[in-house]
Protein backbone atom coordinates (compact mmCIF):
# COMPACT_ATOMS: atom_id res chain seq x y z
CA UNK A 1 0.00 0.00 0.00
CA UNK A 2 1.09 3.53 -0.63
CA UNK A 3 1.59 6.14 2.05
CA UNK A 4 -2.04 7.09 2.64
CA UNK A 5 -1.31 10.03 4.94
CA UNK A 6 1.34 11.45 2.63
CA UNK A 7 -1.03 11.20 -0.32
CA UNK A 8 -3.85 12.82 1.66
CA UNK A 9 -1.58 15.71 2.69
CA UNK A 10 -1.33 16.73 -0.98
CA UNK A 11 -5.07 16.79 -1.77
CA UNK A 12 -6.41 20.28 -2.42
CA UNK A 13 -9.85 19.67 -3.84
CA UNK A 14 -12.88 17.42 -4.11
CA UNK A 15 -11.45 15.62 -7.16
CA UNK A 16 -8.40 14.49 -5.23
CA UNK A 17 -10.53 13.36 -2.32
CA UNK A 18 -12.78 11.44 -4.72
CA UNK A 19 -9.73 9.69 -6.22
CA UNK A 20 -8.41 8.79 -2.75
CA UNK A 21 -11.77 7.37 -1.67
CA UNK A 22 -12.03 5.35 -4.90
CA UNK A 23 -8.53 3.94 -4.37
CA UNK A 24 -9.28 3.11 -0.74
CA UNK A 25 -12.51 1.38 -1.72
CA UNK A 26 -10.71 -0.76 -4.28
CA UNK A 27 -8.06 -1.83 -1.78
CA UNK A 28 -10.61 -2.47 0.99
CA UNK A 29 -12.55 -4.85 -1.26
CA UNK A 30 -9.36 -6.74 -2.09
CA UNK A 31 -8.41 -6.97 1.59
CA UNK A 32 -11.91 -8.20 2.50
CA UNK A 33 -11.77 -11.00 -0.06
CA UNK A 34 -8.25 -11.95 1.01
CA UNK A 35 -9.17 -12.15 4.71
CA UNK A 36 -12.30 -14.19 3.96
CA UNK A 37 -10.34 -16.70 1.91
CA UNK A 38 -7.50 -16.92 4.43
CA UNK A 39 -10.00 -17.44 7.27
CA UNK A 40 -11.73 -20.21 5.32
CA UNK A 41 -8.38 -21.88 4.69
CA UNK A 42 -7.45 -21.62 8.38
CA UNK A 43 -10.79 -23.11 9.47
CA UNK A 44 -10.65 -25.96 6.97
CA UNK A 45 -6.94 -26.72 7.01
CA UNK A 46 -6.86 -26.39 3.24
CA UNK A 47 -5.82 -23.37 1.22
CA UNK A 48 -8.54 -21.59 -0.76
CA UNK A 49 -6.66 -22.15 -4.00
CA UNK A 50 -6.61 -25.94 -3.51
CA UNK A 51 -8.97 -27.60 -5.96
CA UNK A 52 -12.25 -28.51 -4.19
CA UNK A 53 -13.07 -32.17 -3.78
CA UNK A 54 -15.52 -33.65 -6.24
CA UNK A 55 -19.04 -32.44 -5.48
CA UNK A 56 -17.77 -29.54 -3.36
CA UNK A 57 -17.54 -25.89 -4.26
CA UNK A 58 -15.77 -22.98 -2.67
CA UNK A 59 -18.06 -20.86 -0.50
CA UNK A 60 -18.78 -17.24 -1.36
CA UNK A 61 -17.32 -14.50 0.83
CA UNK A 62 -20.72 -14.07 2.48
CA UNK A 63 -20.87 -17.79 3.26
CA UNK A 64 -17.44 -17.56 4.88
CA UNK A 65 -18.70 -14.68 7.02
CA UNK A 66 -21.67 -16.83 8.10
CA UNK A 67 -19.24 -19.60 9.12
CA UNK A 68 -17.29 -17.15 11.28
CA UNK A 69 -20.01 -14.98 12.80
CA UNK A 70 -21.63 -16.72 15.74
CA UNK A 71 -24.70 -15.85 17.74
CA UNK A 72 -24.28 -19.15 19.56
CA UNK A 73 -20.93 -20.90 19.92
CA UNK A 74 -21.02 -24.32 18.24
CA UNK A 75 -20.73 -27.25 20.68
CA UNK A 76 -17.14 -28.24 21.38
CA UNK A 77 -15.67 -24.92 20.24
CA UNK A 78 -12.88 -23.74 22.51
CA UNK A 79 -12.90 -20.17 23.78
CA UNK A 80 -9.70 -19.54 21.82
CA UNK A 81 -11.29 -20.65 18.56
CA UNK A 82 -14.53 -18.78 19.26
CA UNK A 83 -12.70 -15.51 19.93
CA UNK A 84 -10.58 -15.98 16.82
CA UNK A 85 -13.60 -16.67 14.62
CA UNK A 86 -15.63 -13.82 16.06
CA UNK A 87 -12.71 -11.39 15.71
CA UNK A 88 -12.32 -12.28 12.03
CA UNK A 89 -16.08 -11.91 11.50
CA UNK A 90 -15.97 -8.48 13.14
CA UNK A 91 -13.03 -7.43 10.95
CA UNK A 92 -14.79 -8.57 7.78
CA UNK A 93 -17.99 -6.76 8.84
CA UNK A 94 -15.97 -3.59 9.48
CA UNK A 95 -14.43 -3.85 6.01
CA UNK A 96 -17.95 -4.19 4.58
CA UNK A 97 -18.92 -1.00 6.44
CA UNK A 98 -15.94 0.84 4.95
CA UNK A 99 -16.96 -0.39 1.49
CA UNK A 100 -20.48 0.93 2.06
CA UNK A 101 -19.20 4.28 3.35
CA UNK A 102 -16.93 4.64 0.32
CA UNK A 103 -19.91 4.05 -1.97
CA UNK A 104 -21.80 6.75 -0.06
CA UNK A 105 -18.90 9.17 -0.53
CA UNK A 106 -18.75 8.36 -4.24
CA UNK A 107 -22.49 8.97 -4.62
CA UNK A 108 -22.16 12.26 -2.72
CA UNK A 109 -19.41 13.34 -5.10
CA UNK A 110 -21.49 12.43 -8.16
CA UNK A 111 -24.49 14.24 -6.68
CA UNK A 112 -22.44 17.36 -5.94
CA UNK A 113 -21.23 17.50 -9.55
CA UNK A 114 -24.58 16.79 -11.19
CA UNK A 115 -27.61 15.73 -9.14
CA UNK A 116 -29.46 14.61 -12.28
CA UNK A 117 -26.66 12.34 -13.55
CA UNK A 118 -27.50 8.65 -13.44
CA UNK A 119 -25.60 6.95 -10.66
Amino acid sequence: MSDWTGTANEIDGAGGLFALVAKANSEIRTIRVAISRAAWGALNGRAWITEPAEGESRPTDDEVLQLLDMTVTPPGTTARDAVYRQSLATLITALDAVDSAALGAWLAHVNAENPNRPA
